[in-house]
């Protein structure tokens, strides 16, 4: 019996031990994730010229797939390129924003490699990884840099020189580095005058890339999406990599000499605690969507502030956005591209708070309004459509309800794009000049406002490149007919739009989501927290009187 007691001793040394182990092993691999063993310096080496067998395949590849968007010359200027935004790049003075070499220098083999394999996030270049074979992606950027590369030579010993960065010793992450990282970004590093206050790309909205075009600062916020994050956006070495090469072709500086290695690494971890921690899809580069909307039943009166305490205790659900192309006036050029959503209800109401990014806050004018009597979507010769010049229209969002959810069948929902003549919608529209109003969507051609001011948005704001709008209404109305009414515990189909006026998005210009659904999580009865507690003083009262009763048989 003493073997017993001692097993039962061990046993619980060795359950709270191994805790302990699963918490700490979930912290390192999470600290590993994050600032893990800083990587070597890739060797600098010039190479050598092409075989004519790789110029000749990589020719095939790339008018086969890269031509659409890079043109035939390799200058940026294929048949896609004008609804691009950013474009596609101009490969003939081999200038290169993705490297691990000094800022001005051609990028290595190895650069361009994993350019074409992993892609660009945040733009139009996709991963060719499954899609080309690792030695066709090889081939393809032979040709790039053989032929397409005309002002440069990647194998002339007399001008050009590869210097690859040194990491130096990774700093780890910690309070200590992200406020030292802070303070470099705010003063030392000056980073604020472009990407602003709150690194939302905001500080600089009047930036060109070397061949004119009109560029934004990226927003920090969103590390899935900066270009060279190799489908590793949380890791801290990307960011360092692309403060000490620079971004050539663009106002990004290297920083390789204004700040020391330390400092670096401290701003690249303060970048990437800026970056909202989502899982992300292998496939899109994204954080995965949450299809799902949960609101959370709040006893009492529901907030009038997002900054009230009660929303710390609510999730907020990633909802992607995709551009509106399928009707005049098509979105080519998507600005905002997500938009965070949280829910609350009581006994009365439902609440739904949506956050999203905007570096402008927009303000139609009567004056820009009246221009959209003379907009074409197809833009003067010569003038890219990601070049243009909008009438400035105001900035908006909406909700967007199967006005008769119950009764549709499953998977049957109305068309995402305002609905269809056979199952009509509910949209709940803000603007920015402070107007909320309802519609009844019955096609995209077919949204009617309709009377009533039973939706209400009591919060509104913006600052630092982020709006913020609240909306509530009553969970049950009386227009059966037209207004969604809110089932605690169903699924109820919900979707989004947002219009950037400053994008001249405005009708049916706008970023769109598919269906998403909102479900109403039911109040937890209070018995739920009684009986795990006593359930809890039960099993550890049990182990008590066995532990005893086993001590008493040992003494005999």
């Amino acid at each position: 019996m003493k073997g017993i007691v001692s097993v039962g001793r061990w046993g619980k040394i060795l359950l709270a031990g191994g805790l302990v182990v699963t918490v700490l092993g979930v912290s390192v691999v999470f600290t590993t994730a994050q600032t893990g063993k800083a990587p070597e310096a890739p060797k600098a080496q010039m190479p050598g010229k092409a075989s004519p067998e790789d110029l000749a395949a990589g020719k095939a590849i790339y008018f086969r797939k890269c031509v659409w968007c890079h043109g035939p010359e390799g200058a940026g200027d294929g048949p896609a390129a004008d609804r691009l935004w950013p474009r596609p790049r101009n490969f003939t003075q081999g200038t290169f924003k993705i490297r691990h070499t000094a800022s001005g220098e051609l990028p290595l083999l190895d650069d361009l490699f994993l350019t074409v394999t992993n892609g660009l996030p945040g733009s139009a270049m996709p991963s060719w990884e499954g899609i080309l074979s690792d030695k066709q992606r090889h081939q393809v950027v032979e040709f790039v840099r053989t032929e397409l590369v005309k002002d440069r030579d990647f194998t002339d010993k007399e001008n050009e020189t590869f210097t690859p960065i040194s990491f130096g010793k990774q700093v780890a992450t910690s309070k200590e580095s992200i406020e030292r990282g802070r303070e470099v970004y705010m003063n030392k590093g000056k980073c604020v005058e472009c990407h602003g206050p709150d690194a939302r790309g905001d500080g600089n909205a009047t930036q060109k890339d070397e061949w004119g075009f009109p560029i934004r600062p990226a927003d920090l916020h969103k590390c899935w999406n900066f270009r060279g994050n190799r489908r590793d956006p949380y890791n801290p070495t990307n960011i360092f990599r692309e403060v000490s090469t620079g971004l050539n072709g663009t106002p990004m500086p290297s920083f390789a000499e204004a700040l020391s290695s330390d400092q670096r690494w401290d701003v690249a971890n303060f970048v990437i605690s800026l970056c909202p921690k989502k899982n992300i899809d292998p496939l899109t580069t994204k954080p995965n969507n949450d299809f799902v909307i949960k609101a959370t039943f709040v006893k009492g009166e529901l907030p009038t502030s997002p900054d009230d305490a009660v929303w710390k205790d609510v999730s907020a659900a990633y909802v992607g956005l995709g551009s509106q192309i399928m009707h005049k006036p098509r979105n080519f050029v998507r600005l905002v591209d997500d938009v965070w959503v949280r829910s609350l209800y009581n006994d009365k109401q439902v609440m739904y708070l949506l956050e999203w990014d905007d570096r402008t806050k927009s303000l139609g004018t009567p004056e820009a309004v009246a221009q959209t009597a003379d907009f074409k979507e197809t833009p003067p010769a010569g003038e890219p459509i990601a070049m243009r010049q909008y009438p400035v229209f105001n900035d908006a969002v909406a909700i967007q309800f199967p006005s008769h959810w119950e009764t549709l069948s499953a998977p049957e929902k109305p068309r995402f794009v305002f609905g269809d003549a056979k199952n009509s919608v509910d949209v709940w529209k803000w603007e920015a000049d402070g107007s909320t109003k309802l519609y009844t969507g019955q096609g995209f051609d077919k949204l009617e406002v309709r009377a009533g001011d039973s939706v209400k948005t009591p919060f509104v704001g913006f600052k630092d490149g982020v709006w913020r709008v609240m909306f509530t209404r009553t969970l049950t109305t009386d227009d059966k007919e037209h207004d969604v009414q809110f089932t605690t515990g169903k699924y109820i189909p919900t979707s989004f739009f947002v219009w950037d006026g400053n994008n001249g998005d405005h009708g049916l210009k706008m970023s769109i989501s598919t269906w998403y659904y909102t479900i109403l999580l039911p109040p937890v009865p209070k018995k739920a927290y009684i009986y795990p507690v006593f359930a809890a003083i039960f099993v550890i009262g049990l182990q008590f009187w066995m532990v005893s009763k086993f001590k008493k048989g040992s003494k005999k």
